[in-house]
């Protein structure tokens, strides 16, 4: 197996025009440096050496999309507070959200990985792939341009935030139905409102038959309401489906 790697990374260090636009059409930038590149493809099923598989620049490039998404959301939500913000980005950097995005990428079609083993879910291996190639383009052209890279062509091409935002499990929603069921009455009171020219801030009251069942604190309203929804639904035992 070490063999077969050698002679694999032997044959592919030398860049080629067709791989080098294929790596400017996944990053916006041509190979410097193409070993980085080929390393970033090339799956540790192939290799049991640490430093001729992806798994280091896997490691790097899950660190600098980490940092990058962190900067992004902090400058674009700029009155947010950190659960929210902490909440997003880990559904921007989730598992399957990159699995995802590396098939739509088009990242397997450039993967090197020993087609024998049946336990390899490819696009697993390509979500893998893709933090890599990140970690890659770091190494080639520095924080800006890994930076550009993933704003560019991951998030600006690949990432919806309201549609993140929506994926989260809606408690508002599945117990409002829950109360119609069981003839219940909800409603949510604003317990407190402050506003200024910069910030505003909502505590909000989930009452279930007059009842406070749950308590939701955020500077937008409908958050708010999620937050008591979601500690509502807990105190009341609905189960999650």
């Amino acid at each position: 197996m070490r063999t077969l790697a050698r002679q694999i990374i032997a044959g592919l260090f030398s860049l080629n025009r067709s791989f080098s636009s294929k790596v400017f059409h996944l990053t916006g930038y041509y190979p410097m440096n193409a070993q980085l590149y080929h390393l970033a493809f090339l799956h540790s099923s192939i290799s049991s050496e640490t430093n001729l598989s992806n798994e280091r620049l896997e490691f790097l490039g899950d660190a600098v999309l980490s940092l990058v998404v962190a900067d992004y959301l902090f400058q674009k939500f700029p009155f947010r507070n950190e659960g929210y913000l902490t909440d997003l980005r880990s559904k921007m950097v989730s598992r399957n959200n990159l699995n995802n995005i590396a098939h739509r990428m088009g990242i397997e079609e450039m993967l090197q990985y020993n087609k024998q083993d049946t336990f390899l879910n490819k696009k697993s291996i390509s979500g893998n792939a893709l933090e890599a190639l990140i970690g890659a383009v770091y190494l080639d052209h520095g924080y800006a341009g890994a930076q550009k890279f993933i704003m560019n062509k991951i998030i600006a091409q690949h990432i919806d935030i309201e549609d993140l935002e929506a994926s989260e499990f809606n408690y508002k929603s599945k117990i409002l139905e829950w109360a119609q069921k069981n003839e219940v009455k909800i409603e949510f009171t604003v317990l407190e409102e402050t506003r200024d020219k910069r910030h505003s801030f909502f505590k909000v009251a989930l009452m279930v038959n007059g009842n406070e069942t749950g308590i939701g604190e955020d500077n937008s309203k409908k958050i708010a309401e999620k937050k008591a929804a979601k500690e509502g639904f807990a105190k009341l035992g609905i189960l999650e489906k």
